[in-house]
C-alpha cells in the first residue's frame, strides 16, 4: 500500500525497520568506529515514536520481540559494542496494561500509579495534556517498586541476561516526579541511580534535558544529560545563527543571529564548571537528534560546516553521539522529517537517487578513530586558547600528547589569524602537524600565525616531539 503523508498518518506509519535489521548492519557500524548504540524506545506501543509504552516488559513484536533484543545483545557483544535503551518514566501510553487496569477499576493495585480526578477514570493527569500519555504518579510507593526499586523492577530486569543492556536514557528526565506542588524529581533521580547502579555498577544513566540539567549532575543522580544547553545549542547558534525551534517560528519572524565564539566558549565553560570534571567527561554530547532539525539542514546544506561541527563534537570533553545518517549527509527538517529512514539502497521506491556522501563518511570515520585512540581525547584536560567572532581554538592535553583544535565558521575567509598557544605550554619553535590536511605549522612569538582560513576550516594539530 502507498505510504500516507505524515499529516494524514500521524505517528502510525511504520516502515519495517527492526532489531534483526540492525544486526544485519552492525558490520557497517563497526567499520565506522561505533562502540555503542542508543535506541529510542523499542517497547510494545501503538505509535512509531513508541514513547506511548503499552508494556514495559515486552519488546514490540514488530521490532523482533524479546528474542530479537537478546539476539542483538549477542551480536553486539561479539563486536565489543554496547547497548543503551530509551524509556520514559514520566508517562506511559493510554493502552498500557497498568493504565487500562486502573481505568477499569479505580481500586485496582495500579490505580495509584496515576492521578485521577473526581473519582472519574476519564479524568486524569496527562503529559502536557496529551491524553494518550497519562502521567505517572511518584507519590505511589508501589509505582517506584514496579519501575526501579523492587527486585523484579522494570529497570533492573533489562540490565540482566539475556538482554544485559549497558545503560538507560530517561525521556523528559526534567519532568519525571514533578506534578504541580509535588516536586520529587531529585529524590526520584537519586533512588533510580541507587537501583540501577546496584544492579549494574558500570551502566550509563543519562537523561533528556534541553535546559540546565546541572542540578541532576552532581554525582548522585544522572551520569550525564543530553548536553543540548552545554554544547549543542550554543554550537548551532555559532555555526548557523539559528536557535532551537527556529524553523517552527519562521512564520513569527524568526531571525538568524550568530553567536560569537567568545559567547559560545563562555556558555560551554559555565556548564563544565557547574559539575564535577569526571561528570563533565561523561556528558552526552550531540549535534542533532530525533527531536531536532538535522545538522545539515541547520547549516543550510554546507558540508564544510558539518565537518567542522563533527570535529568539535569528537574533540570536546564528553561522550560524542552521532545521529544515524549524519555521517553520509542525510538531510532532515523539522520533526518528523528529521526521522527519515536510512538510505541503504541506491534509489528509493520511486527511482530517485538517494544521498550517500562517501567522503563525508570517511571524514567521520577518521574523526571517530582519533577519538577512540588519542590519549589527549580519551583522558586529557581541556583549555580554551582563543575565541572571537567566527574563530575558536582550544587545547586537549594529556601526559603523552597535546592537541589543538581550531575552527573557523566564516562566512568570510579569515586572513592573518593569530592564535596564542603559549598559555597552553607550547614553546616557540614547536612544530604542529595537522591530522586533517597534513600541513605543519611552527609556533612563533607564542602563537600560531595562520593565513587565509576558508569558511568551515577545521584543524586538529598535534605537537610534534623531536
Amino acid at each position: 500500500a502507498p505510504l500516507l503523508p505524515w499529516k494524514q498518518a500521524g505517528n502510525l506509519d511504520f516502515y519495517g525497520g527492526d532489531l534483526p535489521g540492525i544486526v544485519q548492519r552492525l558490520d557497517y557500524l563497526a567499520d565506522l568506529g561505533v562502540t555503542a548504540l542508543y535506541l529510542t524506545p523499542i517497547f510494545l506501543s501503538y505509535s512509531n515514536h513508541r514513547y506511548d509504552i503499552a508494556d514495559f516488559l515486552q519488546i514490540d513484536p514488530h521490532l523482533g520481540g524479546n528474542d530479537g533484543l537478546a539476539a542483538l545483545r549477542r551480536a553486539l557483544a561479539d563486536r565489543g559494542m554496547r547497548l543503551v535503551l530509551d524509556i520514559t518514566l514520566n508517562h506511559c501510553g493510554s493502552r498500557n496494561n497498568w493504565f487500562t487496569a486502573a481505568q477499569a477499576n479505580l481500586e485496582s493495585p495500579t490505580a495509584d500509579y496515576f492521578t485521577f480526578y473526581n473519582h472519574d477514570p476519564n479524568q486524569y493527569e496527562a503529559w502536557l495534556g496529551v491524553r494518550t500519555l497519562p502521567k505517572l504518579n511518584y507519590r505511589s510507593q508501589a509505582l517506584r517498586e514496579a519501575l526501579y526499586r523492587g527486585p523484579e523492577a522494570v529497570l533492573r530486569q533489562w540490565l540482566r541476561p539475556p538482554y544485559q543492556i549497558d545503560g538507560w536514557r530517561l525521556d523528559v528526565a526534567n519532568m519525571q516526579g514533578r506534578q504541580g506542588a509535588v516536586q520529587l524529581g531529585n529524590k526520584i533521580g537519586r533512588e533510580i541511580r541507587r537501583a540501577v547502579k546496584s544492579e549494574a555498577p558500570d551502566s550509563y544513566l543519562f537523561g533528556e534535558h534541553f535546559y540546565d540539567g546541572t542540578p541532576h549532575l552532581q554525582g548522585d543522580e544522572l551520569d550525564a544529560s543530553m548536553n543540548y544547553a552545554g554544547f549543542a545549542l550554543p554550537l548551532w547558534r555559532w555555526l548557523s545563527g539559528r536557535e532551537l525551534g527556529y524553523e517552527r517560528n519562521l512564520h513569527n519572524g524568526a531571525a538568524i543571529s550568530f553567536l560569537a565564539a567568545e559567547d559560545m566558549a563562555a556558555q560551554w565553560q559555565r556548564f563544565r564548571a557547574a559539575i564535577p570534571w569526571q561528570v563533565a567527561r561523561q556528558q552526552f554530547n550531540l549535534l542533532d537528534s530525533h527531536d531536532t532539525v538535522r545538522l545539515l539542514d541547520k547549516v543550510g546544506g554546507d558540508k564544510a560546516l558539518v565537518r567542522l561541527a563533527a570535529l568539535l563534537l569528537l574533540t570536546y570533553p564528553g561522550v560524542p553521539c552521532i545521529y544515524y545518517g549524519d555521517e553520509i549527509g542525510l538531510p532532515g527538517g523539522d520533526d518528523p522529517d528529521n526521522r527519515r529512514t536510512m538510505p541503504w539502497a541506491d534509489q528509493d521506491r520511486a527511482g530517485h537517487d538517494l544521498i550517500w556522501d562517501d567522503d563525508l563518511r570517511r571524514y567521520f570515520q577518521r574523526g571517530i578513530g582519533w577519538r577512540r585512540t588519542a590519549p589527549a581525547l580519551l583522558r586529557g584536560g581541556y583549555q580554551d586558547l582563543y575565541a572571537r567572532g567566527p574563530l575558536i581554538a582550544f587545547q586537549r592535553h594529556s601526559q603523552e600528547q597535546r592537541l589543538i583544535v581550531i575552527g573557523h565558521r566564516g562566512p568570510e575567509a579569515a586572513a592573518d589569524s593569530v592564535i596564542p598557544v603559549w598559555q597552553g605550554g607550547i614553546s616557540d619553535g614547536a612544530r604542529l602537524l595537522d591530522w586533517i590536511g597534513g600541513q605543519t605549522y611552527t609556533v612563533r612569538a607564542g602563537a600560531l600565525h595562520l593565513t587565509t582560513l576558508a569558511p568551515g576550516t577545521a584543524l586538529l594539530l598535534e605537537e610534534q616531539h623531536p
